[in-house]
């Protein structure tokens, strides 16, 4: 019965259903756009650190031997512990990766305390670090513009899918006193709902699907073609 009222209201109110399904694609359109190009701009500028200045987390500089490095691998939260170079002072450049980095401000002292070495002979990838929304507790005024462009992200992202929402919302409001028809003959506020997410299911399907992998292929067609630009500027 449920089934055949959302099909029939479908069929006769044309409109209304193209409005709402436009507005899911558009919508979707953008906020795939939106979060592929942030995704892929994050992932890029953490390559880029990368490359320019290692992968590195932590990095401990002191007169360690193998002993000394066995200790610091089997670390609880350390991942592995590389020698990076020895230098002329016979002082020893270790690179420490963590499992879970978010400890490192934590466990680097521990470390170079087990050590028996000073406090700075620990260094921080703070760059790198920084792009895992990973601070030192101790600085009063970590770099926020990552955070930043979250939270304006956020913001979008919430403001396009209340653009789906109020769209499907405009047109229940269209139909109190039809629903108020309804639950006068019985029916109860659950068959209701569940109407209106059969119809929100149907009318959204496959224009949130189409606005996803438009999103995605856009997104990497503005890659494609900053790439093509970017090939022939110096630096």
């Amino acid at each position: 019965m449920w089934k055949d009222y959302s099909i029939s209201y479908i069929k006769n109110n044309r409109t209304a259903s193209i409005s709402v399904m436009a507005a899911a694609f558009i919508a979707t359109l953008f906020l795939s756009l939106l979060c592929t190009s942030f995704f892929n701009a994050w992932t890029y500028e953490i390559e880029r650190i990368q490359l320019e200045e290692g992968d590195w987390q932590g990095r401990i500089t002191g007169n360690i031997d193998e002993e000394d490095l066995e200790m610091i691998q089997n670390f609880a939260n350390v991942e592995k512990a590389v020698i990076n170079e020895t230098l002329s002072d016979d002082k020893t450049v270790v690179d420490i990766y963590f499992i879970d980095a978010r400890t490192i401000y934590h466990d680097m002292p521990l470390i170079t305390a087990k050590l028996g070495l000073q406090e700075n002979a620990a260094q921080y990838h703070s760059l790198l670090l920084s792009r895992y929304f990973i601070h030192d507790p101790r600085d009063k005024e970590p770099p926020m513009l990552l955070g930043f462009f979250v939270v304006i992200l956020l913001i979008v992202s919430v403001s396009l899918i209340l653009v789906i929402h109020n769209s499907f919302e405009i047109s229940m409001n269209a139909r109190i006193f039809q629903f108020g028809i309804l639950s006068s003959v019985g029916a109860t506020p659950k068959q209701i709902r569940t109407c209106l997410l059969q119809e929100a299911s149907a009318l959204c399907a496959v224009p949130i699907l189409a606005g996803c992998l438009l999103g995605i292929g856009l997104s990497y067609l503005v890659i494609d073609s900053v790439n093509i630009f970017a090939a022939n500027v110096s630096g």
